[in-house]
């Protein structure tokens, strides 16, 4: 049987490649039969792994209406994406990188930097992130990052899927450096620069809308 834990991963990765396909979109509703149709099991497991989903803020659920797609938010968007600057800055001041780590870093973001389609950009920043602080000894702090990680990804959805990314990139590699030349205090703004990038432009969008 499968674990809950890695039932409610699976829903989550299927909700997620549902948003990137544009199949469901935040706000919506969720039909419980069309997700359980998908993966050949009965709705109550379905359920089960939405109620635990309720904890990372990918999914709410109204009383007498079911589950839905959280919805965007500015307020959201400054709160998530200030802690997850604060958690992963004090992962980096925690870690010594070594060569191999600066190197896998390197092969990341050139990836990244070469990439067009949106999915695998999302996927190849994720990755870059996760390497920078994946040597930090503090697994409840990591664990809080990855599930943080889930609701940055739907407002990192909106963000490359309008700007181009050479900016994000660049910063990268200007993170890189400064670990490299062990300048870990450079290398924490420029992490904070890189994720102000983004809550920047959607603070700006939802500015717009109520103009």
């Amino acid at each position: 049987m499968i674990s809950k834990i890695i039932f409610r991963n699976v829903i989550k990765d299927i909700l997620l490649s549902y948003m990137l396909k544009g199949t469901i979109k935040a706000g919506e509703r969720l039909s419980l039969a069309q997700i359980a149709s998908d993966l050949d099991v009965s709705v109550t497991p379905i359920r089960e792994a939405l109620t635990q989903l309720t904890e990372t803020g990918l999914v709410t659920y109204k009383s007498n209406r079911g589950f839905f797609v959280t919805e965007l938010s500015e307020q959201e968007a400054t709160e998530i994406y200030e802690i997850i600057n604060l958690l992963e800055s004090e992962a980096i001041r925690n870690t010594t990188y070594s060569a191999e780590h600066i190197r896998q870093l390197r092969e990341i973001n050139k990836q990244f930097s070469a990439c067009k389609d949106v999915k695998d950009k999302l996927h190849l920043d994720k990755t870059f992130h996760q390497k920078l602080i994946e040597k930090y000894t503090n697994q409840h702090a990591l664990k809080i990052v990855e599930d943080i990680r889930v609701r940055v990804f739907i407002y990192e959805l909106e963000f490359m899927n309008a700007v181009s990314t050479s900016d994000s990139a660049l910063m990268h590699e200007k993170i890189i450096d400064l670990l490299e030349a062990e300048n870990t205090a450079a290398a924490i703004l420029e992490l904070g620069a890189n994720w102000k990038l983004s809550v920047n432009y959607i603070i700006n969008m939802y500015q717009s809308k109520t103009l």
